[in-house]
């Protein structure tokens, strides 16, 4: 899932380069910070990691089990008789004991614990998969929401300089009589709203780019300004 996922990256960036969005970190770049980053992934990855000691611990009823108990000691005795010295001895007792026991057969429990972890991994490692995808198409439609917006940028200021050299266009016929007053205000008031349009399209590109900071979990990584 992760490589289709990359694989699908270097395509939206090649996508994004060839329609004029120079990006400062490529898509490829941000799902791999987000795979190491991400509160969600790195918390659903510490479930995992728990949920998998499930396993080994239901099959430790299936394990043998090792005891062993063990003594040791020190004596000294002595032996007086009154025509010979004292004489002294010494001992030093010990034992071991070891048993090993192999279950053969520790009932229905033990087997259905067993399986009930293995299928709790099963649905969790799912759950990761899911979280790890979901993650992935947040960062990649929020990158593509900055291509796009920056393609609307470039168009938008572009339409502003059309209708302003329009309407210096139509203002200086005015001023030699070939036009009226009623087309200067039209041709200033398209370029006002051409204006408008420039500066909505930017505030919405700040906007995408705050939400591709966020999803890629990089607030320094985002998509260069378009140029024109």
């Amino acid at each position: 899932m992760i490589g289709r996922l990359l694989g699908i990256g270097l395509a939206l960036s090649a996508a994004a380069v060839s329609t004029g969005g120079v990006c400062a970190q490529s898509l490829t770049e941000a799902f791999a910070e987000a795979y190491r980053t991400n509160p969600q992934l790195l918390a659903q990855r510490a479930l995992l990691r728990a949920t998998d000691e499930l396993v080994p611990q239901a099959l430790a009823n299936w394990r043998p089990t090792v005891t062993h108990t063990s003594q040791a000691g020190y004596i000294i005795s002595a032996e007086s008789v009154e025509t010979s010295p004292t004489v002294y001895s010494h001992a030093k007792p010990s034992s071991l004991d070891l048993s090993l026991t192999q279950p053969i057969y520790r009932g229905g429990r033990s087997e259905a614990q067993a399986r009930q972890a293995i299928n709790t991994v099963e649905a969790t490692r799912a759950l990761t998969l899911a979280v790890e995808t979901t993650v992935f198409q947040t960062v990649a439609q929020a990158y593509l929401d900055v291509v796009r917006d920056q393609g609307l940028v470039e168009v938008n200021r572009n339409n502003q300089y059309v209708l302003r050299q329009e309407f210096e266009a139509t203002r200086i016929r005015a001023e030699t009589g070939e036009l009226t007053g009623t087309d200067v205000a039209q041709a200033r008031s398209s370029f006002d709203q051409a204006v408008a349009q420039r500066v909505a399209a930017e505030g919405q590109l700040e906007i995408s780019r705050a939400n591709y900071a966020c999803a890629s979990r990089r607030p320094s990584a985002r998509p260069a300004p378009a140029t024109a």
